[in-house]
């Protein structure tokens, strides 16, 4: 039995040992393949694009759909490498996913072991060298229907990671006879199976039906045909009638190397502009001929103009005429833009996903059902309008009934949530007054309202008495006193707590505040919670002297 045949066979725990094993004595099995076809054709050297016709680019595609794709593939190489317009459209696409984060996410409901797993996944992603550059690689596939990249694996200690990946030509992989499953052929011997583990195998559909009729490109191949012609012929009008029509007479009788000197001089003013010719001999130079280049730039136009609708899903993010591009026009194609860009990050994640994380799972913890694996994602998410959201958001907060998540909002407006241990910012905007710092208020005017009249004072220290009553009833009450106490600082609590009356304690709040106003008070709203919660505490003790005949001198019958 052959050592690939006893990997098959092996245990699937043991299979990316003995792969890691096969390799190292027969190479890749990509080189493996070249070895056992002894001569590789090199058919990424073929140029199908040289003298191509809307006749042989039918045969191509179609013969591509029989099984040979090698040359539909060369062609489509040629595309990208002579129509600038089709590379920059194409690059700009593949582009647009390098500037997206992307993150390893745990399953849905995940348990703390499994985010640890998920967070080691996205430590070991983050090692393959040139990530960036395997993802624009993957994206290869966007025009061709699929790309393949062999990964090169790397053992540290009992961890195994992807220490690379490289670029394969994509006609070294044939597709089987199910018209979607991808095999390594070497030109010889029969298709085999790709390696498990070897390869990180996109395939990207641009429209629906077989793999081999997916790719971009095969869309793409009409206008490229259509505008070469076109191309071919303004460069043909541009040489023959920019050029004014020479004509040579020469005498009778002259002989053949006379009549040789007056064309190749005839021939040489067409580029040359200078020449000379012997007595006798004259050269006239007739009007330009009458021509209009017109009709090949429209059709060049044309051409462009399907290619960025194939590519980007609209003309005015990568060209305009000047004349229908508006701006709400450009903001619509730059949506159809984004919605290419999202579908194409959806599809590599997924591959990504199959390939690179489900197999370091795999190799790395080989006791975790498939089902439980972390999935490869991109950060799609588009921040919104914060100025909106911060008018908005006030407003709707105030609404009864309305209960907005805080994760729901940062998610929105695509701001993390602080940490445990991090620094929050805040702004200086008083804070909406609450029963307590209502109480508050009453105390501190009445306070600052000595010289009014008796009865004044009583009805402002009483309504200031009921709101402290009603505010410390709440459940919250207990949960507020144990963290403004720890703002306030334990000297004020201290203080406070020394008081046996409650002229003691207006006195020792007076000393700490003696010139700041009821809105000032406010704006320190937890010093005044601490301190209204131990008032209100030491209301419940039973005093010496009622309040009312403090502040009135009479006794409490008066």
């Amino acid at each position: 039995m052959s050592f690939y045949a006893a990997l098959k066979q092996a245990p699937a725990a043991l299979k990316p040992v003995a792969q890691k094993q096969l390799r190292r004595l027969l190479g890749s099995q990509i080189k493996s393949a070249d070895e056992r076809a002894h001569v590789w054709e090199r058919p990424e050297l073929a140029h199908p694009a040289v003298g191509l016709t809307p006749a042989k680019l039918h045969q191509l595609l179609t013969g591509a759909e029989s099984g040979n794709m090698n040359d539909m593939l060369a062609l489509f190489e040629d595309m990208e490498e002579r129509d600038s317009h089709i590379f920059a459209e194409l690059d700009k696409r593949k582009r647009s996913l390098l500037s997206l984060d992307w993150y390893i996410a745990p399953p849905e409901g995940a348990s703390a072991a499994e985010k640890e797993q998920a967070a080691t996944v996205q430590t070991l992603m983050h090692a393959i060298d040139d990530f960036d550059m395997v993802i624009k690689d993957a994206l290869d596939a966007i025009g061709k229907g699929f790309s393949g990249q062999e990964i090169n694996w790397v053992r540290d200690g009992a961890t195994w990671y992807a220490e690379s990946l490289e670029f394969q030509i994509p006609q070294r992989f044939v597709i089987g006879a199910d018209n979607k499953t991808l095999m390594m052929g070497n030109g010889i011997d029969d298709p085999e199976p790709l390696w498990d583990y070897a390869f990180l195998m996109h395939t990207h559909k641009a429209k629906s039906g077989y793999l081999v009729r997916g790719g971009l490109h095969r869309i793409l191949a009409w206008p490229y045909v259509f505008k070469n012609y076109s191309v071919r012929d303004l460069a043909e009008f541009l040489e023959i009638y920019g050029l004014p029509m020479r004509l040579g007479t020469y005498p009778a009788g002259a002989t053949d190397n006379e009549k040789y000197t007056l064309l190749k001089a005839v021939m040489d003013i067409g580029h040359r502009a200078a020449g000379i010719v012997p007595q006798g001999m004259q050269i006239d130079f007739k009007e330009a001929a009458k021509g209009n280049s017109d009709p090949f730039e429209s059709m060049i136009k044309w051409c462009e103009m399907s290619q960025s609708k194939a590519i980007l899903g609209g003309t005015l993010t990568s060209q305009s005429d000047g004349k229908s591009s508006t701006n709400a026009l450009g903001n619509i194609h730059e949506v159809a833009r984004l919605e290419i860009r999202d579908s194409d990050a959806k599809q590599l994640a997924s591959s990504l996903s199959r390939d690179i994380v489900a197999s370091l799972m795999r190799l790395n913890y080989p006791s975790v059902h498939p089902r439980r694996y972390p999935k490869f994602a991109f950060d799609l998410s588009e921040p919104e309008d914060i100025t909106t959201f911060s008018e908005a958001i006030p407003k709707l907060a105030g609404i009864n009934g309305m209960r907005i998540g805080a994760d729901w909002l940062h998610g929105k407006l695509n701001i993390p949530m602080a940490g445990k241990d991090e620094a929050i910012l805040t702004v200086g905007n008083t804070p909406t007054p609450t029963a307590l710092t209502a109480a508050l208020s009453a105390h501190q005017a009445a306070l600052a309202a000595q010289s009014n009249p008796v009865a004044t004072e009583r009805n402002n220290i009483n309504d200031a008495e009921r709101g402290i009553d009603e505010a410390t009833a709440d459940e919250t009450y207990a949960q507020n006193i144990a963290e403004m106490s720890v703002t306030l600082g334990q000297a004020m609590v201290d203080k406070l707590a020394t008081a046996n009356s409650y002229d003691e304690a207006l006195a020792l709040l007076s000393s700490a505040q003696p010139n700041q106003a009821v809105d000032e008070l406010s704006v320190n709203l937890e010093q005044y919670l601490t301190a209204a919660g131990l008032w209100g505490a030491l209301h419940s003790q039973s005093l010496p002297q009622p309040l009312d005949t403090a502040l009135d001198g009479t006794d409490g019958a008066s």
